[in-house]
Parts: C-alpha cells; structure tokens; sequence
C-alpha cells in the first residue's frame, strides 16, 4: 500500500535470515508506503506481530511500524487496525526483548483471518535511500488484550444521495442559454496590391578582347673578338755596346747590402737545386 510518493519495491539478498529480502527505496524522494498478509487464525485467540529485519542505509530517516487488524481487513487506514510503536533511528533487527530495539504489536482475532502490516515512513530525503525488509511473523501470544468491537464504515452510497447532483446540470444549462450569442461580422475585405511592371534589364555591351603586341626578339649582340695590342720595344735602335754600358751603369747604382742579398738567394736556390737532385737519384 502507498501513502504517498514513488518508491521501487524490488527483491534483494541484503538479510540475516536468508535472501531473498525486500528493498525499499527511492532516489530523492520521499515516501509512506507498506506491506501486508492475511494469516488464518483462531477466533477470539491472541497474536503477536514481530519483525526481525528493517535494515535502513539512513535509520534517522525511516520510521519503521507493525499493526495488526483483528478483523482480517486490507485498509492501513481502517480504525480497526492497532498500530505498535514507530522507530526511527538505529537498529536493523526490530524485535530485541526490551529495553531493546522491538515494535511488536498484540492484538486478539475477532475472526478467523488477521491482517498484519508493516509500514515504512520515510519524511525526508537525503538522496538514494533505502531499506531492507525480511522475516515478518505472527506468533500465538495470550497477552494480547481483550478484542476490540469492530467498527464499520460509514456506507458511501448514502452520503452520495444526499448530495444534490441532479440539479447542477439544470443550472448550467440556464447559465448557457441565458448567454446572447453574438452575431457574426463579416470580414473586411482585404485590399489587394496591384503589382509593379517588372523593368526591363538593358543590355550591355560585352567587351570585345584587343590583341596585345606582339614583343619584337632584339638580337644579341655576338662578341667580337679584339686582338691583344702589340708591344712595340723601346730603343729599337739600341746597340749592343750601348746596352752593356747601361746595364754596368745600373749595376753601379745598386747598393751593396742589394747584391748581398741577391748572392745569398743565388746560394739558396743551388743549395736546393742540389738537394732536390741528390733526392731523386737516391729514390731509384
């Protein structure tokens, strides 16, 4: 059964008692739902609703609840049922002897049917919260108190012919026809917009390509060849007294510390002439 809100209920192994288990839960919402059976009974014999597994991931958020009805009704809500205690906080096993963890409920059997419920209240959210359900029992128990007298529901069908439904059609109908209806305008035409004359495009002239020139090749000029200018000899008509005169002239002139140098250059150049020589003659 569903209070209020959207939970998935779904087999799991999370239990003490052997899978499978219940598992109660919801991605940030918040919920009031619950679970019932119908067990046979004896009349006028105690019982004793117990639970043994309602593990929560978040126990502060998650009040957890047996009742009892002794009449064998289905309705959480019904004043018949007799609800024990609800737990919020730690504890996953729910039936520890007192002062412990229990919220058993006893109750005696009007009839020969009992209906057992256990009820998950979960006010606030705190993103994926869960809980796991396993091991609901009922148990001969002859502290139970004395039985309840049942209580009946008021029937439905007496407070729906009291109420006057017959007459809200006949008002409304009144209302409608009371309303003029309005008479039609016709439209206004709309006014229709003549078209312009298209102008006619003028055609241009295409241009008409002009030949460019064609470029004139300059010959290259072609190298020529120039000859050498002929050196002509001074003092052609030199003679041989009078080129020994002059170079015995020259010579005179030099200085001494000249020719010393030039006698040792002379030197050095035979001395290497000879080497060289002996050099090669040695090789063979």
């Amino acid at each position: 059964f569903i209070y209020y809100g959207d939970p998935t209920f779904m087999q799991d192994k999370d239990t003490f008692w052997g899978v499978p288990s219940l598992r109660i839960w919801s991605v940030g919402g918040t919920f009031e739902v619950g679970l019932y059976t119908q067990v046979g009974v004896t009349p006028g014999a105690g019982y004793r609703a117990s639970i043994a597994w309602g593990a929560p991931n978040k126990p502060d958020t998650f009040g957890r609840q047996l009742g009892i009805d002794p009449t064998g009704g289905t309705d959480p809500r019904s004043p018949n049922v007799v609800w024990g205690p609800e737990h919020f906080g730690p504890g996953r096993i729910l039936n520890y002897p007192p002062p412990d963890v229990n919220i058993d409920v006893r109750a005696r059997a009007v009839g020969d049917v009992m209906t057992v419920f256990f009820k998950v209240n979960h006010p606030q959210s705190q993103g994926d919260d869960l809980i796991f359900v396993d091991a609901i029992a009922l148990y001969p128990d002859e502290s139970a108190p004395a039985a309840i007298q049942p209580v009946e529901a008021a029937p439905q069908e007496a407070a729906q012919e009291a109420a006057p439904v017959a007459a809200a059609p006949a008002e409304a109908e009144v209302a409608v026809a009371s309303i003029p209806t309005d008479t039609p305008i016709p439209p206004t035409a709309t006014p229709t917009e003549t078209p312009s004359p298209t102008p006619t495009a003028t055609a241009t002239a295409t241009p008409t390509a002009t030949p460019s020139p064609t470029p004139t090749l300059t010959p290259t000029p072609t190298a020529t060849w120039t000859p050498w200018p002929t050196a002509t000899p001074d003092n052609a008509g030199l003679s041989v007294e009078q080129a020994q005169l002059q170079l015995a002239s020259a010579a005179a002139n030099v200085e001494p510390a000249l020719l010393f140098l030039v006698g040792i250059i002379g030197f050095g150049g035979a001395g290497i002439f000879g080497s060289s020589y002996w050099w090669v003659r040695r090789r063979r």
